[in-house]
């Protein structure tokens, strides 16, 4: 019956006629109605034509309902557009809106369309946000260059290389491909006080010529001279640390890769500019003030007494370097210290207005009794204000489960709500708990794919031979993190239950009769579940024929013993006769992984209860139970994403600093004083470590971009001190306490000025309000913190190490002399 089918509904290419124009042969037997499917000739037998009519009923009906769908408590079509990889999706987002409003009016009565859910929203708001963040750093660094330098024209200096900076890194992004989204513009953001380094050295250092006497443009060439190896080793250094950061592979390097490479235009071109146009300006704008208005006076008296101070201090770090040294190392301990103390997590979870409800009903549940719980559920929900649409979906997918579904939760944006999302979440979770016999799990919608095939943020799988057991240790260790509060939706992948009918056959009766086991199987498949049999086509429209048993021989397991199946001998076999029938219940689904068999514990988490906290306390029960032998377990889903992240990024950091260090030692010919200048590094440790604890915020891996971020940014005021240092001691000749002494004072200024510049650019993302504030603010936390800490413990742990290794240096050099 399915071979005359699918011959009566198929056609297919014949070869092609010779001669030209090359007509090509096609074999078609097309069924033109449904009512020619009864006429189809099965067999014949006895001069007779046995036709489909005489053995089967055909009916132009519909499948089988296995997925429902409604919007908003209505009956409902649901299509989803995905955009293609490298594609804009605002601009992809646009364009279905428009073509939305262009189809709405043509609907019949009675319908509409709309867009449920638009994940461009977010990233449009998160943009928009860092526009705002982006001109506000831009003031505040630019008010801080004000308040050191008290000059108008001196501020319009620096302040120029802002928009001209930020245009040129424009052409750059839109020549490699990029687009103005969040990542590249919060690489402009947080560059908005790096960029004005240079520029800031620069005038800084000019005016303070043209303080001493020199014209203008005998400053301007001096000055930008005597600064211009320091403002390149700071750049390329600061330079070679987004090399790693660009380069990334895995999910991470798709993060940043536009972020690393958005950070080295700026610095490309913020040095330039900085050698070129800031130096050329100074010559046209700036002028020697023989007399200053009282404010200036003031702020002058005290920025003396600060270098006053500074120069006590500096005194007791060189008179006891080594005790300065191992109160930096006594500080670096607690800032380690500090880092045990932090939550890890992958991406912190950001309050999108949206989340969705997963739900299960019991096993084995019709579609309609789903159906009238997603109903129930969404009435619910959307007894709460902030609720504007709620999508439920139940079915679909691969294995079609109809006794699970989800509602798609939408709220108001998240400025017009006095509680967040998770809060949210939260009160709703703990009143769907008290409905009994159902499961439900909450969760943020998951913008990041990767390892796992559930929603729930922590999944870990139980692996070995025996299902049993392994239901029994996942269960064991689901009651242990039910005495934490923080672990909720607790459940596994391995459900029971399951109602089934087992087909028993007698492989010696079967053998007997003719029959393989194959046989069986094959009609069991064909006249219970159905087989497809070829396609109809009717009004443009094609539609599958499906071939299955009537009812009557389907609809109760007994039913099945009347089956025939053809024997190798002639004639059919009754089913009766060598099958027995079992009802009983089993699992819904077997998972396996590296050909072992594995049951999944799932939970999302609220509270202070992050994904690296659950993953060590997960770690630490597991170890308690001594699992058997031949039974493993391991992490998937995100906190697997996060173990490569974090095992990435911390490889970006490390090459990070060798490449500084490489650049570095290349341009000051040696190797002591390099590792002088990475010093810095740990020394900003302290601040980031313990900014995020101050803070209250976690290690992700914004968190850690940002410490990479910091590697390049702290070592440009180590290389400000050691490079004016040494031409103190080539030039005047000085020994290297005098040289320390003049050098240190006089580059104090413009490394506060660059450093409370930068940290004030960033200190829009630092206060993290607004959409996508959540995973800004660790990175700029971790910089502006950093760098504080960095900067003053540079002041002074930078000339006592220089002193120490300079004295180092020269012992072994006098030792290798007398030898």
């Amino acid at each position: 019956m399915v071979d005359a089918l699918e011959n009566r509904t198929s056609k297919s290419p014949a070869g092609a006629l010779r001669p030209a124009p090359q007509l090509v042969v096609k074999t078609q037997a097309k069924i033109k109605k449904v009512e020619d499917f009864e006429k189809i000739v099965l067999a014949h037998r006895d001069g007779v034509d046995i036709l489909l009519s005489d053995v089967a009923r055909v009916e132009d009906g519909l499948a089988d309902e296995r997925t429902l769908a409604i919007l908003n408590g209505r009956p409902a079509v649901a299509l989803e557009v995905r955009r293609q990889s490298g594609t804009n999706i605002v601009a992809i987002a646009e364009r279905v809106q428009k073509e939305v409003a262009r189809l709405r009016p043509q609907l019949p009565d009675g319908m509409t369309m709309i867009i449920a859910t638009d994940n461009s929203d977010f990233v449009k708001e998160s943009v928009a946000k860092v526009k705002e963040d982006l001109l506000l750093g831009g003031i505040l660094a630019a008010l801080v260059v004000f308040f050191f330098l008290r000059s108008g024209r001196s501020t319009t200096v620096v302040a120029i290389v802002i928009p001209t900076t930020i245009i040129g890194a424009f052409a750059c992004i839109y020549a490699s491909g990029f687009t103005l989204n969040r990542m590249t513009l919060l690489a402009l953001t947080l560059s908005v006080g790096i960029l004005i380094d240079d520029a800031i050295v620069m005038v800084e250092n000019i005016y303070r010529h043209i303080e001493e006497g020199q014209s203008p443009i005998e400053a301007a060439l001096s000055g930008s001279a005597q600064i211009a190896f320091a403002v390149i080793a700071a750049s390329l250094s600061l330079l070679a640390v987004f090399v790693p950061v660009a380069f990334m592979t895995g999910m991470v390097g798709q993060f940043f890769f536009e972020f690393g490479t958005t950070m080295a235009y700026v610095i490309i071109i913020s040095t330039f500019i900085a050698l070129t146009l800031t130096p050329m300006l100074c010559s046209r704008m700036l002028r020697h003030q023989e007399r200053h208005n009282a404010l200036f006076n003031l702020s002058e008296r005290i920025f003396q007494r600060i270098e006053r101070v500074y120069g006590v201090l500096l005194r007791a770090a060189l008179a006891a370097p080594l005790a300065t040294v191992l109160i930096a190392l006594a500080v670096f301990a607690a800032g380690l210290y500090s880092a045990t103390l932090l939550s890890a997590e992958f991406i912190p979870q950001e309050d999108e207005s949206e989340f969705a409800v997963g739900v299960q009903t019991p096993t084995g549940s019709s579609l309609d009794y789903t159906r009238r719980v997603l109903l129930a559920l969404d009435d619910v929900i959307r007894q709460y204000p902030a609720v504007t649409d709620t999508y439920l979906s139940a079915g679909g997918g691969a294995q079609e489960k109809v006794d699970e579904g989800s509602i798609h939760v939408k709220l108001v944006p998240k400025s017009q709500r006095d509680f967040s999302q998770a809060a949210l979440m939260a009160a709703l979770r703990r009143r769907l708990a008290d409905i009994p016999g159902i499961k439900t799990s909450i969760g943020p919608i998951p913008r990041i794919s990767g390892g796992g095939w559930r929603n729930q943020l922590v999944q870990y799988n139980v692996r070995g031979p025996d299902l049993a057991k392994l239901d029994e240790i996942s269960r064991q260790l689901l009651a242990e993190l039910r005495a934490n509060p923080d672990f909720v939706d607790l459940d596994t992948t391995y459900e029971s239950g399951k109602p089934e009918v087992r087909v028993h056959i007698d492989r010696a009766k079967a053998a007997d009769m003719g029959v393989t086991i194959e046989d069986v199987a094959k009609v069991t498949r064909d006249l219970v579940g159905g087989v497809d049999a070829g396609k109809f086509e009717e009004g443009g429209e094609q539609y599958d024929v499906r071939v299955r048993a009537l009812g009557l021989f389907r609809d109760q397991p007994e039913a099945i013993l009347g089956l025939l199946v053809r024997s190798s001998r002639g004639g059919l076999v009754r089913f009766s006769n060598l099958t027995q029938i079992e009802v009983g219940v089993g699992p819904t689904q077997i998972d396996r992984e590296a050909r072992q068999r594995q049951v999944t514990l799932l939970a999302n988490l609220e509270g202070d209860t992050k994904l690296g906290d659950a993953i060590a306390l997960i770690n630490q029960k597991v170890a308690a139970m001594q699992l058997p032998a031949g039974y493993t377990t391991a992490f998937t889903g995100m906190a697997d994403v996060m173990r490569e992240s974090f095992e990435s990024i911390f490889f970006a950091l490390f090459l990070a600093i060798i490449i500084s260090y490489m650049v570095l030692a290349a341009q000051f010919e040696a190797y002591t004083h390099p590792f002088t200048v990475m010093l810095t590094v740990p020394l900003a440790v302290v601040g980031a470590f313990g900014g995020l604890l101050l803070t209250g915020r976690t290690l992700s891996i914004f968190s850690m971009i940002g410490l990479i971020v910091l590697v390049g940014i702290v070592t440009k005021n180590a290389i400000l001190l050691i490079d004016y240092t040494n031409q103190l001691r080539r030039e005047r000749g000085m020994n290297k306490e005098e040289a320390l002494l003049t050098a240190c004072p006089v580059r104090l200024r413009p490394i506060l000025m660059t450093a409370f510049s930068t940290v004030a650019g960033a200190l829009p993302v630092v206060l993290g309000y607004g959409v996508g504030a959540e995973s800004n603010a660790p990175m700029g936390t971790v910089i502006a913190f950093g760098l504080l800490s960095s900067t003053f413990l540079t002041l002074l742990v930078v000339p006592a190490v220089f002193s120490l290794l300079d004295s180092l240096v020269n012992v072994f050099k006098g030792g290798s002399k007398a030898a």
